[in-house]
C-alpha cells in the first residue's frame, strides 16, 4: 500500500512538468525547427538533374511528427507550371521525397508521433 501510495504521488507531483504546455511562441519555434529539418533531410537527398539549375520548385508535404507522410505530397501551385515544363526537375524532388521517407530526429525536437504538420519546402536549382 505504501509503494502505491509512493508511486501515485510521484506521478501526480511529476505529471505538471511532463505535461507542461507550451508558449505559442515556443510552439512556432518548435514546429519551425521540424520544418527546417525536414527541409534539410530532402536536400542531401536531392540531386539537381543536369540542364535544370536556375529554378525553383515547391512541395506541399504533409506529414505525422514520427516521420511518415500523410497522403500524396503535391507541387505547390505556385510551381506546377514550370513542374510541367521540367519532368526531369519535377521527377527528381519527388524521387528526393521517396528516398527521404521516413524523415528522422523528428521526435527529439518536440514532435508527437502522431501529431500532423503541413509544409511546403522549396527546391532551389
Amino acid at each position: 500500500m505504501i509503494r502505491a501510495s509512493t508511486l501515485l504521488l510521484t506521478l501526480f507531483l511529476s505529471a505538471p512538468v511532463l505535461a507542461q504546455p507550451v508558449t505559442q511562441d515556443e510552439y512556432v519555434k518548435q514546429t519551425q525547427a521540424i520544418a527546417i529539418r525536414v527541409q534539410q533531410q530532402l536536400m542531401a537527398c536531392w540531386m539537381v538533374p543536369q540542364g535544370e539549375e536556375g529554378f525553383r520548385l515547391g512541395l506541399d508535404i504533409v506529414f505525422f511528427g514520427n516521420g511518415e507522410i500523410d497522403g500524396e505530397a503535391v507541387l505547390s501551385a505556385e510551381t506546377t507550371k514550370i513542374a510541367s515544363k521540367r519532368a526531369s526537375l519535377r521527377e527528381s524532388v519527388l524521387a528526393a521525397l521517396e528516398r527521404c521517407v521516413p524523415f528522422t530526429g523528428l521526435e527529439e525536437l518536440g514532435a508527437a508521433p502522431d501529431e500532423r504538420f503541413s509544409v511546403t519546402i522549396f527546391f532551389q536549382s
